[in-house]
């Protein structure tokens, strides 16, 4: 049981690299799907109700975003998701209160603050916004789970921190450098 832990640990690693890698919203959106389910199950075998909470939430509000902004979805089942959405997102606020009303601390209480930012960064539709909070999100949220001692969440936002880092400060002025990096291309 604990090496599935482990692994399921740093798959969280690897999809939460592939989320930030992807210059649009759609690809984002998809990789946020697989990451969703990584974490729900991570987060209950590590006993970790938060993560499993805000995957959960994660998961509706990626779902109403993707339904709204990448298909043709009749409008009744956007506004059924967009009903679930925000059931999902008053008890994550119940839940955060009471959890961190019951157990004060520093760590706990910048976990649910760094929840809220990732939650703020998958509303948004515009790639950059949703950068923006994510590098916001890398330091209060890699903070926190140092606080806490969980080390693959703290490899996860340093790493969160230097991809969004370059894709707001380096990619906009050297685009080419991303192809040929990562894919080994030349430049023509």
């Amino acid at each position: 049981m604990a090496l599935v832990i482990e692994i399921l640990g740093w798959t969280s690693v690897a999809f939460y690299i592939f989320l930030l890698v992807f210059n649009g919203m759609k690809n984002m959106r998809l990789a946020s799907f697989l990451s969703v389910a990584n974490d729900v199950i991570w987060g209950f075998m590590i006993g970790v109700l938060p993560k499993v909470l805000l995957n959960l939430v994660v998961g509706s509000v990626t779902l109403y975003r993707y339904l709204c902004d990448f298909t043709r979805t009749p409008k009744k089942i956007i506004n059924a998701v967009l009903i679930l959405m925000i059931a999902g997102l008053l008890y994550f606020l119940y839940f955060a209160a009471n959890d961190y009303l019951a157990n004060p601390s520093l760590g706990l209480l910048l976990t649910w603050f760094d929840f809220v930012l990732i939650l703020i960064a998958l509303s948004v539709k515009k790639i950059r916004i949703f950068q923006t909070f994510m590098l916001i999100s890398a330091f209060v949220g890699g903070y926190a789970y140092l606080l806490l001692g969980i080390e693959q969440m703290v490899v996860i936002k340093s790493i969160v921190a230097g991809i969004t880092a370059y894709k707001l400060f380096i990619h906009p002025r050297f685009p080419q450098l991303e192809s040929r990096l990562l894919f080994w291309k030349r430049s023509e």
